[in-house]
């Protein structure tokens, strides 16, 4: 996946090179860790570029009569308006052109903007967007950061070509892929700009394609894979910490110094690889027994001759003191995981189980209301909510109005915008509809609200259940330590939605007519493509998330492709979690 690497290189040097003489480069905080993965200083350097300074909302650097001040900032109106604002502060201390490399696309309405700001002479505008960044061997991002909110909460698809152009990147580099699986609202509108892509920029060279498959999902076909807690060791360093651009930072409390440590999460770290996908109740006993390990070999040290410990000094030293330290880091950051979710597990998971299978219903209820009334973290009982809401087919009139009241009363009035949005996007739905209470407390709001689900987000209502049934989702047993389902990175109560559509597929080979999958299809909102051209094509196959993929399906992908004999890679425009979606909500 390193070609795709060397593609984004040369695609932001030919943006680079367009510029003209040496440049002053400032960059939106945001873009730094991804342009990081792309391009190194050295990269840059090449291109022209003297000085990278972060774009800050005060005055822009100096900059001397021998540079020319370039700027890389997403594409969006309110980052356009605070450059716009520093250019117009700079003109009465610099001259010539200001150039604004604008990340993923260049957009007519950001071109109005700096027209109306009097800077249609002084700017020009350039586009870039890289190829799929390779976080890891089989992981793929576009790290495209407000996609999630833009697609699903506002309707808004102009990301859509993006995503396309990311496909051909693909092809062009890998070949053609005989075989297509799509399920979604827009997979049939991405898959024809993808198209457009080909005629435009041509098909790929190379006929005989490296992969053999590719699949396409909307995140909106299983909300329940972001809203369940995750169990493997990867999927709570995200819940706890936070993982940016395939990146964790811990905090002191984890490094037991004053300092904080970056860690990069991928295969090279051959300590982090081993428990990655393990569920959390084996991580002890896994680290407990290479820290054993370490400290016989480092026992055995002791008694070598000479010679002996020469090789050992020259050898294995050097990488017994890493395994050393990464033992003692990630005990720290399993020992603060427990810390702060230990408590709150015991009594959670039984309920996230019982949600999924649709039982307990009032019992569910009532731990949902004693959440908020201890004022627990607002994620906590949001994303029990949702999952009430969702795996249930809605809520019922007055439970809806009675969590809603305690929700906001809980957590402010700003929070309403929290419920709406999700309201918006069909994640909290009502049985019967919103306009059930038109009459009531909520009036016209509920009703435009309800409309506004069913064409931006809402699946198709009380089809969960269904869905769960017919493709077997709940796994009857779970083995923890050697497990035999996808279903352990739940902890046995779910296996992920696409990881069992991949499977079935897979299998159905060339028809789905008349299979299980081919009956669940039509419960799912959005349309099915599904193009086979015979051809069974390579063991490997491109899982690609339209709104982001969990670390818990990334995990769920890699135990399937043990029994399965496929290689799979997963790709989307940025990762997803049960916390992200929370967040993206609370914007208005």
């Amino acid at each position: 996946m390193s070609a795709l690497t060397l593609l984004s290189q040369a695609n932001l040097a030919a943006v680079l090179n367009k510029i003209p003489g040496k440049k002053q480069l400032i960059l939106e905080s945001a873009l730094m860790k991804p342009l990081d993965r792309v391009a190194k200083m050295s990269v840059l350097t090449k291109a022209g570029v003297e000085k990278v300074f972060k774009f800050e909302r005060k005055p822009a650097p100096a900059l001397p009569a021998t540079q020319t001040r370039t700027y890389l900032v997403s594409a969006n109106l309110i980052q356009a308006k605070f450059v716009a604002d520093q250019i117009s502060d700079s003109m009465t201390t610099s001259t010539g052109k200001i150039h604004v490399i604008l990340m993923p696309r260049k957009l007519l309405a950001i071109e109005k903007l700096f027209e109306e700001e009097g800077l249609a002479g002084v700017v020009e505008l350039h586009e870039f967007c890289w190829e799929f960044i390779p976080l890891d061997d089989d992981l793929l991002s576009l790290e495209l950061p407000s996609f999630f909110r833009s697609h699903f909460v506002s309707g808004d698809q102009s990301g859509l070509p993006v995503v396309a152009r990311a496909i051909w990147g693909l092809k062009s580099l890998f070949g053609n892929i005989p075989n297509i699986f799509a399920q979604g609202r827009s997979v049939k509108k991405l898959l024809k700009l993808e198209n457009l892509y080909n005629n435009h920029f041509g098909q790929p060279r190379n006929k005989s394609s490296e992969i053999g498959h590719l699949f396409i999902f909307e995140r909106d076909l299983d909300w329940t894979s972001c809203l369940l807690s995750p169990l493997t060791y990867e999927g709570l360093l995200e819940e706890t910490f936070g993982i940016s651009c395939g990146t964790v930072e811990f905090g002191p409390e984890v490094t037991k110094t004053e300092a904080t440590t970056k860690l990069q999460l991928s295969r090279m770290d051959k300590m982090f690889d081993k428990i990655r996908n393990k569920h959390f109740a084996t991580i002890f006993s896994v680290l407990g027994v290479t820290a054993k390990q370490l400290s016989a070999a480092q026992a055995a040290a002791n008694t070598m001759n000479v010679t002996q410990m020469k090789q050992f000094v020259a050898n294995d030293l050097k990488v017994m003191k890493t395994q050393s330290r990464a033992v003692a880091l990630h005990i720290s950051a399993s020992e603060e995981i427990q810390k702060q979710k230990g408590t709150y597990f015991e009594t959670q998971l039984p309920v996230e189980h019982a949600l999924v299978s649709g039982i307990n219903p009032r019992d569910n209820i009532s731990y949902i209301e004693n959440c908020m009334a201890q004022l627990r973290p607002i994620t906590i009982p949001l994303r029990l909510i949702c999952l009430l809401s969702h795996c249930s087919g809605g809520l019922s009139l007055i439970d809806y109005q009675r969590i809603k009241t305690q929700f906001v009363q809980a957590y402010g009035f700003p929070h309403l915008i929290t419920w709406n949005n999700l309201v918006k996007v069909g994640i909290i739905q009502v049985k019967g509809g919103l306009s059930q209470e038109s009459n009531q407390a909520v009036g016209k709001l509920g009703i435009v609200s309800q409309h506004v689900a069913g064409l931006v987000g809402a699946g198709k209502a009380g089809n969960f259940q269904q869905i769960v049934k017919k493709l077997n989702l709940i796994p009857p047993e779970t083995n923890l330590t050697d497990p035999s389902s996808p279903g352990y990175v739940f902890n046995g109560a779910y296996t992920p939605l696409c990881c069992k559509l991949v499977q079935e597929v897979l299998k159905a080979g060339p028809s789905l007519a008349n299979t299980a999958v081919g009956e669940a299809l039509k419960l799912l909102p959005g349309e099915t493509i599904h193009e086979y051209s015979g051809e069974p094509g390579n063991k490997v196959a491109i899982i690609l998330f339209i709104g982001g993929y969990t670390l818990a399906e990334v995990a769920a992908f890699r135990w399937l492709q043990t029994v399965t004999g496929y290689q799979f890679v997963l790709a989307g425009t940025e990762g997803c979690s049960g916390n992200k979606v929370c967040s993206e909500m609370e914007k208005l």
